[in-house]
């Protein structure tokens, strides 16, 4: 089996440690690095880190090198994947330093970035350099949420008569989840008829998306301290999956960046 030397940068709980073993969640797949160390079709070549401690921490969790700065992996190293899970406001500089790099896959957790100029500017780059990018809007490689999605499309639910949101925790940040799956679930065509977003940063959850259907009603939420809901405990392993069936020409990217450019500036015209 091939196996595609891969780079992470950026060695927080998204990165690197939010399942590491000894962890509460150490049971599931939820961060980059515990996708890609263990999946079959990569060889995790090591972490950057603003951070040494960070990285160095990482390689004892999950192996590979720390590296001090990007270039030094990117040139000496032959990487051929880049994982940006670096701060939202970072991502800009990191994706136009990558992509002056051969790479045959780069991966940059959501949102593409925080600037709606600069991330039509770093879409319009990739696709210049025939560089693939794609970016982590997480329900869209989630089994059981395709099925659903190929239930609806085969007729079994009916329409949709009307589907909301409520969240908090920031606009880009959390809200451009649900606004990317309507997207993707009603191939753009859903008009959202409810929305609230309690911009916030309180550490008290507020997370629901609803469709009502003719036949069928759906939602994922999450309160307070309630729990993740169960599909989401392998959802990095489908990444790092859809990301190895593309590298080998079996699939497309489930989510690339002009899909997730598309839920982003649906995000700035909800802006105040």
């Amino acid at each position: 089996m091939k196996k595609y030397n891969t780079l992470i940068i950026g060695c927080g709980g998204q990165g690197c440690m939010c399942d590491a073993p000894g962890s509460e969640n150490s049971h599931k797949i939820i961060s980059f690095a515990h996708a890609f160390s263990e999946h079959p079709g990569f060889d995790l070549v090591g972490f950057v880190d603003k951070d040494s401690g960070r990285s160095i921490k990482a390689i004892e969790t999950w192996g590979g090198h720390s590296f001090c700065c990007t270039s030094h992996a990117l040139d000496d190293f032959g990487v051929e994947v880049a994982i940006v899970a670096t701060n939202d406001g970072q991502h800009y500089e990191i994706l136009k330093q990558l992509a002056s790099h051969p790479l045959k896959l780069v991966i940059c957790e959501k949102p593409i970035c925080t600037d709606l100029a600069q991330a039509r500017e770093i879409v319009a780059l990739y696709q210049a350099k025939g560089t693939p990018l794609m970016v982590n809007y997480t329900r869209r490689f989630i089994p059981e949420l395709q099925e659903l999605k190929r239930r609806y499309e085969a007729g079994e639910f009916g329409k949709i008569l009307d589907a909301s949101y409520s969240c908090n925790r920031g606009v880009l940040h959390t809200e451009s989840h649900a606004i990317d799956f309507f997207n993707w679930f009603s191939n753009g065509e859903l008009k959202i008829l409810e929305r609230n977003n309690f911009n916030d940063n309180a550490k008290y959850r507020i997370w629901q998306i609803q469709l009502f259907f003719e036949k069928y009603f759906w939602q994922e939420q999450r309160i307070g301290d309630m729990p993740v809901p169960a599909y989401f405990d392998r959802h990095m392993w489908y990444v790092a999956e859809n990301a190895y069936n593309f590298l080998e020409g079996r699939e497309p990217l489930k989510c690339d960046g002009e899909m997730a450019l598309r839920a982003l500036e649906k995000c700035f015209e909800l802006m105040p």
